[in-house]
């Protein structure tokens, strides 16, 4: 079977760039699944290059969104205990 190359312009890369930059981490990485599934073939690695997201990343959103996005959170972007941990007084960063 041979390869299928996947071309998608340029102008379609600077608007994704654009849009991403609105999102926040969650949206960011079930957007990215999106249009991986839509690329298809190749398509988590194009995802990744565009918007700089880890291969992984893109992969975990393709998770999410096949299991329906039951095991997300709706009013929070991380779980709770997520992110960095709070800074302690005194400490400089």
């Amino acid at each position: 079977m041979a390869a299928v190359e996947v071309v998608i312009p340029e102008a379609v890369e600077g608007h994704v760039k654009v849009v991403f930059d609105q999102l926040n981490e969650k949206h960011r990485r079930w957007v990215a699944a999106l249009l991986s599934e839509v690329v298809g073939h190749g398509g988590t690695k194009w995802v990744s290059e565009v918007t700089g997201l880890d291969p992984k990343t893109v992969r975990q959103g393709r998770l999410d969104v096949a299991a329906g996005l039951s095991d997300c959170p709706r009013d929070r972007v991380r779980r709770v205990g997520g992110g960095r941990p709070p800074l302690k007084k005194g400490s400089v960063p």
